[in-house]
């Protein structure tokens, strides 16, 4: 359920969506789930702080703005989805997340609403971390999840 409620987060700014999916991980540690352990833990606790850090760095209008962010997560998502269908190991989710969140906030710079930054930008690189690693993080640690619940 949490990894669900961090799914559909990832659509909403400003929700921490890593926390859902970080709480769903430390459940399934303690309910003795074996890919579980804690340095796996340790790992993504570390993720899930940077994202909230860079959360409350950028600035409020960017991480809160809802342009371009169902661009964003949708393509991670995808390409969590992806990633996992090519090889169910947790390199392939966060590397298909990461060029999917690449990919969405592309796709949304090429509408007319998106903003013009060139790629090699340090806008786009401030964009790019507001918005997709945040649902990278999210959506690889759910994947995960949901992948060893079932």
């Amino acid at each position: 359920m949490l990894a669900g409620l961090s799914v559909g987060g990832t659509f909403v700014p400003r929700f921490p969506s890593a926390v859902a999916a970080y709480a769903a991980m430390v459940c399934m540690y303690f309910a003795g789930v074996p890919y579980f352990d804690s340095g796996i833990l340790i790992f993504w606790a570390v993720a899930t702080i940077i994202v909230l850090g860079l959360m409350f760095l950028q600035p409020k209008a960017l991480t809160g703005a809802w342009q371009g962010h169902g661009y964003v997560a949708g393509g991670t998502i995808l390409g969590v989805v992806l990633g996992y269908l090519v090889a169910p190991a947790a390199s392939a989710i966060i590397l298909g997340g990461a060029v999917g969140a690449f990919l969405g906030t592309l796709a949304f710079m090429r509408t007319p609403r998106g903003p013009r930054f060139p790629i090699a930008s340090s806008e786009f690189l401030q964009y790019l971390c507001a918005k997709g690693l945040p649902c990278v993080v999210a959506s690889s640690m759910a994947a995960l999840t949901i992948a060893s619940a079932l």
